[in-house]
């Protein structure tokens, strides 16, 4: 209590909270805070290792060593108390300085909450791993203490004894440059790995996402009790014999070395068992119901085996993802009371094993990765084969943005069902089914046939399959269609691009649709993805390609309704064009602000309406979309039992554009035909209401039964996205093959997946920088605006001085029919000319006028940002200050009523 009272009493106790506060805000609002547009202390938790570096050390410099300069530390151990309470009563108080300080930095969280809605459960552990943190490192920082008696000495030895847990993080950068030196350079990622899971960096990291782990606090506790022990050797090093200084002291440090090595041993069985509680707001940490239901229902059921193919050594980005999936396997392997078989095989380049997961579709990934400032590559295996009894599928490789969970739980529910459902993908000139040819399979196909059964449907045929003849009939006489092959029945048709198909198919089409079957249509006016160097293609506004040429052959069959969805559109009592495109000027992601647009985000972190269902299945647990010139949709309403639910829609800075606004005429040397090609400087006219872009259309009336999800954009399912979901080089994750994915489970009725699929970190974005910002956003669309308005009218005034110039040549009497056309002519090009100059002209001035209100908002954005900034320094300081004023002036106060008054000045 002597040491707490002590630090309290003069002015640096309140300096250094003062400074510990005010170096935390800057580490927790730093420039990547806002980058990040997250309300968490992710920044604080990665700077918070070399913060404690400095402030320990001068917590704690004082403590033993000013004992011994004033000679106190014999009369301290003459007290009626043994060393080892003397010993933790000196680290209690200590404790108790450094608690203080936490709680005074705690008005960090009272910011966060300003700005926005931060995880109460991740910042609770996120605190807590701080105050463990901070309370291990004093033990080091006590024993420097104790082995000097000058506070300036003790404060560089515990600044050294600090930075040997911080600096294992990176400890084989330093082994791997030191062998570089000497020739003998090596890649040691399994000492990287070892020494990386013992730094205080690692243990902070299951704190930081809301997680208690038993593990990381035995790491603090065990480091502790190592550091008191060697405290304790050290203080008690006085009564060791003379003489005998040497035998005592190898014999005690034989004797730490046993703590240490105890405390590692203890350490390294508990970390094997993955013991944790997750305290965060989604519980992302905990095994999900889907998936112990699936477990249980394996138990039952039959035996599956998972061969999990793992490099020893990995990038440093895919350690964590490798050590969630083994700990995902073994949670898994424990749960299941021997129902699965979990076989971890550790995979070395050109071993044999690498060629068993070869055999298997497990092939290794070539990843870049950084080590010592320079880009390097290795192969790494980190797939899974499952197998049961009736069925097998291999996961070829585990991505740092894939659900681990989700992709084994539905691995091992499809494996284990006796039969998957089926899914049927019309074929169309979208070719997502076909094999080689340049091409191969979507992404989005090989993704749903690990869990259904993926069956192509030919349009040319019926789509509804054909009752089978029953005896009765062959009894009557009827020959049953032998010849015919019967049509297979699935429980959901997908058709991506039905616009291209002929009027027979669009009529086996729409009598499937008819019969109120399940149906996902995905079609998309500007279909982005088939974009190439010969302008669009595919888009339904285009006629189809092939046929004719140079030998004269004939063209090919036209689209149904010339690619209008006519027919569809009637039976679905919804408005499409197929030419028609919406844009979203609101962005929240300032990391894609230089998009134009037509790149269309949805984000449950936006301002404005929601742009998600909630109600829907397949939308309710989406966070980010995002979509390509995607078209928009609308219901003529009038049909009292049809319902029309939309699932996705923009916010009310959009607006739509025609097909000639964002389009233009061109020519393809390639096909040599004419083409079209998408406009650079689009005119854009905000109509101030949400477009809706995808849409669920159910009939539950036996006359008219409907079941069917529209979506208006083509390119949101395109293999970069799967690539993207597996690879997670983005800051954002993109819910885009969540959405397809959970809109067939839907419409199959199996929605058992859904919420785990869709099991995320909820977005806590910054919603005071963003409603501050948002409103300079909006002004500078309304800028936009008005200088797109004065340009059509000085552009309107121009073409109407050329129109009255004309005329009034044209009605010139005095000239003669051929000097009057002539005189028109000339009349025309000049004034063309001028007219075309005039247009630069104003086109070069709204892009200025655009461009300085461009730059004006990002300063306003940068100068907001730089306001929060420094109002998050400086609330922190106030409480220390005011605390300090209050007790300092008590004090004196204090001791001015000593005093006698007649020894006191007048």
């Amino acid at each position: 209590m002597r040491n707490f009272r002590s630090y309290f009493s003069g002015i640096l106790g309140y300096l250094f909270i003062l400074v510990f506060c005010v170096a935390a805000a800057s580490m927790t609002f730093s420039d990547a805070f806002f980058a990040a547009n997250q309300a968490n202390l992710d920044q604080l938790t990665g700077a918070f290792p070399w913060l404690l570096l400095f402030v320990i050390p001068a917590i704690t410099m004082t403590v033993w060593a000013d004992e011994r300069k004033l000679g106190t530390d014999e009369l301290l151990f003459t007290m009626p108390a043994t060393e080892v309470e003397v010993l933790l009563g000196k680290y209690l108080s200590v404790v108790g300085v450094y608690s203080v300080a936490l709680l005074f930095s705690l008005v960090n969280v009272l910011v966060l909450l300003l700005l926005g809605s931060p995880d109460p459960g991740a910042i609770f552990c996120a605190y807590a791993g701080y105050w463990f943190a901070g309370c291990a490192l004093l033990t080091a920082g006590m024993l420097a203490s104790a082995l000097t008696n000058s506070a300036t000495v003790a404060f560089v030895i515990g600044v050294v004894f600090c930075c040997v847990p911080v600096l294992l993080y990176h400890a084989t950068d330093v082994v791997e440059w030191l062998a570089s030196l000497v020739g003998g350079a090596k890649d040691l990622y399994t000492l990287r790995n070892a020494l990386s899971a013992l730094s205080l960096q690692q243990q902070l990291l299951d704190f930081s996402v809301g997680v208690l782990p038993l593990a990381g606090i035995c790491w603090f506790i065990f480091f502790s009790l190592v550091m008191l022990y060697a405290n304790l050797v050290v203080i008690s090093k006085r009564r060791w014999a003379e003489g005998s200084e040497k035998s005592a002291g190898l014999q005690y440090v034989v004797r730490t070395l046993c703590v240490a090595v105890t405390c590692g041993s203890l350490l390294f069985m508990l970390s094997r068992m993955p013991l944790r509680a997750d305290l965060s707001a989604e519980n992302l940490f905990t095994l999900s119901d889907a998936t112990r239901q699936t477990i249980a229902g394996i138990r039952d059921t039959q035996r599956v085996t998972i061969q999990a193919f793992l490099s020893p050594e990995v990038p440093s980005d895919y350690v964590e993802t490798r050590r969630q999936l083994v700990g995902l396997l073994r949670e898994f392997g424990r749960s299941s009371g021997g129902a699965v078989e979990v076989r971890e095989i550790l995979v070395e380049p050109f071993s044999e094993e690498a060629e068993q997961a070869r055999a298997l579709g497990i092939e290794p990934v070539r990843l870049q990765y950084d080590r010592n400032g320079k880009r390097e590559e290795a192969e790494v295996f980190l797939g899974a084969f499952i197998q049961s009894a009736s069925d097998e599928l291999v996961i070829p490789f585990f991505g740092k943005g894939l659900p681990i969970e989700y992709e084994l739980t539905r691995s091992l529910r499809t494996v284990s069902a006796e039969k998957r459902l089926k899914l049927g993908v019309l074929l169309t000139d979208a070719q997502v089914m076909t094999e080689g040819a340049g091409g191969g399979r979507w992404e989005i196909v090989r993704e749903l046939q690990k869990q259904y059964q993926v069956v192509a449907v030919n349009p040319s045929q019926k789509l509804i399959p054909e009752e089978q003849p029953t005896a009765d009939t062959e009894k009557q006489g009827e020959k049953p269609a032998e010849e015919k092959k019967p049509t297979e029945s699935f429980d959901v048709l997908l058709a991506i691009m039905p616009s291209s198909l002929t009027q027979p198919q669009m009529d086996n089409f729409l009598e499937y649709v008819k019969s109120g079957r399940p149906t996902l249509v995905f079609d998309d006016p500007c279909p982005f993805v088939f974009q190439t160097q010969a302008g669009l293609s595919m888009a339904p506004k285009m006629p189809k390609a092939g046929g004719g040429g140079m030998f004269g052959g004939p063209p090919p069959e036209q689209k149904a309704d010339n690619g209008e969805l006519t027919g569809l559109m009637t039976l679905l009592n919804v408005k499409w064009d197929n030419g028609q495109i919406t844009y979203d000027q609101s962005n929240p992601h300032t990391q894609f602000g230089t998009l134009p647009p037509e790149y269309v985000f949805l984000s449950k972190s936006g301002r404005d309406a929601e742009p998600f269902s909630r109600s829907s299945a397949a939308t309710r647990a989406l966070q980010d979309l995002v979509l390509l010139y995607p078209g928009a949709i609308s219901d003529r309403a009038g049909r009292k039992e049809q319902k029309f639910e939309p699932l996705l829609r923009t916010s009310r800075s959009s607006g739509l554009l025609e097909w000639d606004d964002y389009t233009s005429a061109s020519f393809s040397p390639f096909s040599m035909a004419p083409s079209r090609e998408i406009k650079q400087n689009i005119r854009r006219n905000n109509d101030g209401g949400g477009h809706v872009i995808a849409a669920h259309i159910r009939n539950e009336s036996k006359e008219s039964p409907l079941n069917v999800i529209f979506c208006a954009d083509l390119d949101m399912i395109t293999d970069w996205f799967f690539m993207e979901r597996n690879r997670g080089m983005l800051d954002v994750q993109f819910d885009n093959v969540t959405f397809v994915l959970n809109a067939v489970d839907s419409l199959a009725g199996d929605e058992t997946f859904i919420d785990l699929r869709s099991r995320r970190e909820s977005l806590r974005t910054l919603k005071f920088v963003e409603d501050k910002t948002g409103t300079l956003r909006e002004k500078l669309n309304l800028e936009e605006k008005e200088a797109q308005a004065t340009m059509d009218k000085a552009l309107e005034t121009a073409e109407k001085e050329l129109r009255d110039e004309i005329s009034r040549i044209e009605k010139d009497e005095t000239l003669d029919d051929r000097s009057r056309e002539v005189q028109v002519s000339q009349k025309e090009q000049q004034l063309n000319r001028q007219l075309e100059v005039r247009k630069e002209q104003l086109e070069r001035d709204v892009n200025s006028r655009v461009r300085r209100s461009a730059v004006e908002m990002k300063r306003e954005v940068r100068r907001v940002e730089n306001t929060v900034r420094i109002v998050a320094c400086i609330v922190p300081a106030i409480l220390p200050i005011c605390f300090g004023m209050l007790f300092l002036g008590m004090r004196n106060l204090a001791e001015q009523q000593s005093i006698n008054p007649n020894r006191r000045k007048s």
